[in-house]
């Protein structure tokens, strides 16, 4: 969903709650409107976080006593219109006073008379009963209000506890907070100070740059980068054992976890005032004013401990197959080139996209094109995952799921903050890296058979 939809969903729901028309309309909409009950609950969720405070039931009993005035004033204006009813401050003079500005010499007739005692008894009748309507009405209001504290107070009857749910529907009225009078913790001024000082966009306008402008330092960045894990690949000479400082510790175990430990480094980093200028510059992609070195940085970036641990399971298992068949020099090769190419792919789609709010960050486009490159050079081969061999399923098939999930969850399109468009570029890139290292193994092995035969002719000479 585009965030132009989304917080349009969310200014409706948030109208509602607060009108108190939430407990009549709940979270129906027209069809041709594209709003699905399922969307208006997740925002009318997501308002609820954000003020727990806010007491529905109270704004929905408003709302019913307002819809009866003005249910009332239509009928009121209808009956005038029809000419069954006149307001009482309206009303013609006494009849004396009729009578005497009369111009009629016979006086008044009996018919008239008559006429104005029947208008009279239809007046009288017609306010009777506006009467007993508005005493209904206002019963109806209290029995409904009773009704939700009788709910608020056995909420069992629902299974929901702390909730009130409108008669009208089964949309539960969410109850204020049991702390709501406590007034909010504002952030201390240093922190605000610093919080201000990260702010790259001062005005909130979308700066006016020009898409070679957003797009060509980063692509700058991502040849270099690209360039050097080329290098990486070709010059890397795995240290003698004594050289090692963990000389105990398998290779893959101390590549896996440096990358992970600076993974938390930096997402600590994230936790202190003073390094969130720094972290929004390097270490995250937006596309409204990207800066070129966050193609690189944005791969080590994570802002919640639940992202940093999906991203850390997925990583070991295939990370640790990956660098065992190629070392650990090709390995950094292809996780720094999959995790740049997945986050350049990602600014690239929101720049040509014009999402100016879409940012990009984490670990997951290194991590899919690991998985793609390791499950690819073993493609005939069973995959071994930290030490266990799957029976009976090669590389190539977990591959073929792996990609077959990224494009049913990006063609549904239903989280919108998975960033699609970065783990798809990563999984190609891992796949290019695939092919271009089973490349390289091939090419080599025909090397050796080559000069075997004249090495061996050599040596009986």
């Amino acid at each position: 969903m585009h965030c132009d939809d989304g917080n349009h969903i969310l200014r409706l729901m948030h109208y509602r709650r607060l009108s108190g028309s939430l407990i009549d309309v709940g979270v129906d909409f027209p069809k041709e409107s594209g709003i699905s009950s399922e969307m208006a609950k997740k925002a009318l969720d997501y308002i609820r976080t954000q003020d727990p405070s806010f007491d529905e039931n109270e704004a929905g009993a408003i709302w019913a006593e307002s819809e009866i005035m003005r249910v009332e004033e239509e009928y009121m204006a209808r009956a005038e219109k029809l000419g069954i009813y006149k307001r009482t401050d309206n009303e013609q003079a006494p009849d004396t006073q009729s009578s005497a500005s009369t111009s009629d010499i016979y006086g008044e007739s009996a018919l008239d008379k008559l006429r104005k005692a029947n208008k009279a008894r239809w007046m009288e009748e017609d306010r009777k009963k506006e009467e007993a309507k508005k005493q209904q009405e206002a019963e109806r209001v209290a029995a409904l209000k009773a009704e939700a504290r009788d709910e608020n107070s056995t909420a069992d009857t629902k299974d929901e506890p702390g909730k009130i749910f409108s008669p009208f529907d089964e949309i539960a009225l969410a109850q204020p907070a049991q702390k709501a009078w406590l007034e909010p913790v504002e952030r201390k001024p240093w922190v605000k100070y610093y919080e201000e000082q990260a702010t790259i966009i001062k005005d909130n306008k979308i700066p006016n740059l020009s898409t070679l402008r957003r797009l060509g330092p980063s692509a700058l960045v991502l040849l270099a980068v690209l360039g050097g894990c080329w290098m990486l690949t070709e010059t890397y000479t795995p240290p003698p054992r004594s050289a090692r400082m963990f000389p105990d510790v398998p290779p893959a175990v101390a590549t896996l976890g440096a990358i992970t430990a600076i993974n938390f480094a930096v997402f600590v980093a994230w936790r202190i005032p003073p390094l969130w200028r720094t972290m929004n510059k390097t270490f995250q992609v937006t596309a409204a004013y990207p800066f070129a070195i966050g193609t690189l940085g944005a791969q080590f970036s994570h802002q919640s401990i639940r992202h940093l641990f999906i991203n850390t399971v997925m990583l070991w298992p295939f990370g640790w197959i990956l660098h065992d068949d190629v070392g650990r020099g090709t390995f950094l090769a292809v996780y720094l080139a999959c995790g740049t190419v997945g986050t350049y792919g990602s600014l690239a789609f929101n720049v040509l996209a014009k999402r100016w709010m879409n940012y990009s960050f984490g670990s997951s486009t290194a991590v899919i094109g690991t998985m793609a490159a390791a499950c690819l050079i073993r493609a005939n081969n069973n995959v071994t995952v930290l030490g266990y061999e799957i029976p009976d399923i090669t590389g190539l098939t977990v591959l073929g799921i792996i990609a077959g999930f990224e494009i049913l969850r990006a063609w549904r399109g239903k989280n919108t903050r998975t960033d699609y468009p970065g783990h798809l570029s990563g999984l190609a890139a891992g796949v290019l890296a695939g092919f271009y290292i089973r490349y390289q193994t091939t090419a080599s092995q025909m090397t050796r058979k080559e000069f075997t035969p004249l090495q061996s002719e050599q040596s009986t000479d």
